[in-house]
């Protein structure tokens, strides 16, 4: 019985600290900082009214403190140290790999930062954090320092959901351009970092690679993601990480034992079913929203690897190897 009333005291305390610094909150914000239920925070709101704490509701806004309490400490979980520890080490890396349990962390564990700080502001909270982090070194390619100027500015900017003013280079166009931009998500693919963010230029959820911002300026206006938003619907069927065909295509790959072996232990982006055979040999099938981003990771695996299906795509590459064929021959 004892760990769970520390448990429920921790939370009562951290619960005490997120009234105090914030205007309102609502139960949902609360049980998402507590790792519990909305339920339980209901039963904590009931307990903190039973000893004199006074508050209200907002009704959508949530709870609102009447009268500020002292503020006292919030103990820091295993997983909420390490991630101030290890986050700004990613601050300069093109390889920010931050899945949502981590970021989740590095959020709570700010907040409880704020409690021991006068201001509570996150521009010193972020000065702090990246102090913890600097002796961690992450490097797996020549980095960047167009990217690394970059980086602060945009993780505030998905921190705090703020907008952004970026200049951005599009290749295919071979032009640069100003925008506006609603940071959404960032994530790695095929040894890029990525953003997703609503244009505000183009008015439509767009992919940005983060090396190809030469400019990000943050912006006091604020946004929030829309809640028909998901972001695995989004990314659904995009091999890695972009869907420029109208429609998807299903791809059936055989690949001989020698890539079979690389093939068993790859993690796939989208749903894949792989088939073995006694021979050694994988049957791959996926579908996939660019044919153009699928073809060129399988021509990666040289003669290892067979298009069987779509019919269309094997005549394709059948003209594309005669033609690399008379260009090798003279």
């Amino acid at each position: 019985m004892a760990p769970r009333k520390i448990r429920q005291i921790e939370r009562l305390l951290m619960i005490l600290n997120l009234l105090t610094e914030r205007e309102t909150i609502t139960a949902k914000e609360l049980a998402h900082y507590c790792d519990t239920s909305t339920r339980s925070i209901y039963r904590d709101m009931r307990t903190l009214e039973s000893i004199g704490v006074m508050f209200i509701s907002e009704g959508k806004e949530g709870y609102k403190l009447i009268q500020k309490p002292a503020q006292p400490h919030r103990l820091f979980s295993e997983e909420e140290l390490l991630a101030l520890t290890v986050y700004p080490a990613l601050l300069g890396s093109t390889q920010a790999l931050q899945d949502q349990k981590g970021m989740n962390a590095y959020k709570k564990g700010i907040e409880k930062l704020k409690a021991l700080t006068i201001t509570g502001t996150n521009e010193k909270l972020m000065k702090v954090s990246s102090h913890l982090g600097k002796r961690i070194l992450i490097h797996d390619q020549a980095e960047s320092n167009f990217s690394n100027h970059i980086m602060p500015s945009l993780l505030r900017a998905v921190f705090e959901n703020k907008a952004l003013e970026v200049d951005y280079y599009a290749i295919s166009r071979d032009e640069s351009s100003r925008r506006v931009i609603h940071p959404y998500y960032i994530l790695p693919r095929s040894g890029h970092l990525y953003v997703i963010a609503k244009c505000l230029l183009r008015k439509d959820i767009r992919i940005f690679r983060v090396d190809r911002i030469a400019t990000a300026t943050l912006l006091d206006k604020t946004f929030s993601i829309p809640r028909n938003f998901d972001i695995n619907d989004y990314l659904s069927n995009r091999w890695s990480i972009f869907a420029d065909d109208k429609r998807p295509t299903t791809f059936t790959v055989k690949f001989k034992s020698l890539a079979s072996r690389y093939i068993k232990e790859q993690q796939f982006y989208t749903e894949t079913e792989l088939t073995e055979h006694d021979d050694g040999t994988i049957l791959l099938k996926a579908t996939v929203q660019s044919k153009k981003e699928f073809i060129r990771w399988i021509r990666s695996f040289g003669l290892d690897a067979e298009i069987l299906e779509p019919e269309e795509v094997r005549q394709q590459l059948v003209d594309e190897y005669f033609r690399q064929f008379e260009k090798y021959k003279k």
